[in-house]
């Protein structure tokens, strides 16, 4: 039996044992998710405006981005295998609380070596996204995970509507005061968590999990976390977040270089973006799911990211940039939630929190890297090579394009490899004609 095929599923019974009640968990965890990306998300449009300040080039913008990816790179698998053993929340909590010190320092900066140690603070305890990964496992099922994980993108684009706007304002005014404003978001995130938001792994469903497991082993041997399916999985994450942390680490630098825009002009078109994010994730996904299967959503999402990264290098006016975040915002909204979601069919439940870290791993090392290439890119302005010469944004886009064909065709072998992937599709179709003919 593999674990694709295994029953992983929380019921609702099961839930109810624990005293998880899922409708409160999802707010409350949504809630959470916004405060946070609120506070993160003020800060990004003023990137350019830091660099100048102390002089920084185009690359050192993307070192200091990379740098939080890269602590994160190192934390996250711990983060995730801690809250396997200890619950969800005090693990969050934890993150939320280091996330608040990183926005202090940032605040109280006087140079761009105290900056850096900001973001590597915030790296350090960026334990939050594996934790909450797992935290919607655990109060899902396989069959509904790919929409409950969209829903999620709801509160991420409201942060990411309200953080770029209100950044770019009080930037204007001064730098410092988005980082003392997302320090009280982080406050709120963590009263938020310790007061309202429901433990979903409690010490008496971990003791569960672990008998449960204890059985399995004995009657199975022990079953190591890895195999094919995630393996597949966790690079298809990789290259999906390289697409995208390819254009956003640049895009405060591209607005600013290509279209001459301030800190508010950048602002608005982050907000413009995570809008349209916001309206696939949050409205569109589970309906568009439902109607064409998540199969079929899955190739085609993967195709449009091909797409959508070549007319990159073509948005010669500010304008045509509001245009082309239409179509990315789709790849956005849809790219992490279908491989997330495949991910944890390949994982025992008690295991959801480890393989989110690993994931989280896997994540950071694309936000490590691409934001380094992409920067670079703008660094050195136009490669030549014989005949054929590019400019920064055709680097930028063309590579965008050539992880997307790679990631289209890992999607392909994943489904010839595990054809039980979307066979919850098939039951549920077949279900549909025999109730037709009754």
């Amino acid at each position: 039996m593999t674990i694709e095929s295994s029953k992983n599923k929380p019921n609702k019974l099961n839930l109810e044992k624990y005293n998880v009640n899922v409708k409160t968990a999802f707010f409350t965890i949504m809630l959470s998710i916004f405060v946070d990306v609120l506070g993160y998300s003020m800060v990004l449009p003023l990137l350019p405006k830091i660099a100048k300040i102390y002089g920084a080039e185009d690359i050192i913008v993307g070192v200091l981005i990379s740098s939080n990816a890269f602590t994160a790179l190192i934390f996250g698998p711990i983060w995730g295998k801690l809250s396997d053993k200890y619950g969800r929340k005090p693990i969050l909590i934890i993150s939320q609380a280091g996330t608040f010190a990183a926005f202090l320092v940032l605040g109280l900066s006087d140079s761009l070596l105290v900056i850096f140690l900001s973001r590597i603070l915030d790296g350090i305890f960026g334990g939050q996204i594996p934790v909450i990964r797992a935290y919607i496992t655990d109060i899902t099922t396989p069959e509904t995970r790919s929409a409950e994980i969209g829903k999620i993108t709801v509160s991420y684009a409201l942060g990411m509507i309200l953080g770029p706007s209100l950044g770019g304002v009080l930037g204007s005014i001064n730098w410092r005061y988005p980082a003392f404003v997302a320090c009280g978001m982080a406050i709120t995130s963590i009263i938020l968590t310790s007061k309202v938001l429901i433990e979903s792994m409690p010490a008496e469903r971990r003791e569960d999990l672990k008998r449960e497991m204890t059985k399995k082993f004995e009657l199975e041997g022990k079953r190591s976390i890895w195999n094919k399916g995630l393996i597949i999985r966790l690079v298809q994450l990789f290259i999906a977040f390289s697409i995208t942390v390819l254009f956003n680490s640049s895009l405060a630098l591209v607005m600013d270089k290509r279209y001459n825009a301030d800190p508010s002009a950048i602002g608005v078109v982050m907000t413009f973006g995570a809008t349209i994010v916001m309206i696939y994730g949050g409205f569109l996904m589970k309906k568009v799911i439902k109607k064409f299967g998540e199969k079929n959503i899955y190739l085609f999402t993967f195709a449009m990211a091909v797409l959508v990264s070549l007319f990159y290098p073509f948005l010669y006016d500010y304008w045509m940039v509001f245009v082309f975040v239409i179509p990315f915002g789709y790849v956005m909204a849809f790219l992490p939630p279908l491989i997330q979601s495949n991910m944890t069919k390949a994982v025992e439940s008690d295991k959801q929190g480890t393989a989110s870290g690993y994931a989280t791993n896997f994540q950071s090392i694309a936000q490590t890297t691409m934001p380094l290439i992409a920067t670079g890119y703008l660094q050195i302005g136009y490669f030549s090579l014989a005949f054929i010469s590019l400019n920064a944004y055709e680097l930028i886009g063309y590579t965008a394009a050539f992880f997307g064909l790679l990631l289209l065709v890992l999607g392909i072998i994943d489904l010839k490899l595990h054809p039980e992937l979307y066979a919850h599709e098939n039951r549920v179709r077949k279900n549909s004609k025999n109730e037709a003919l009754r």
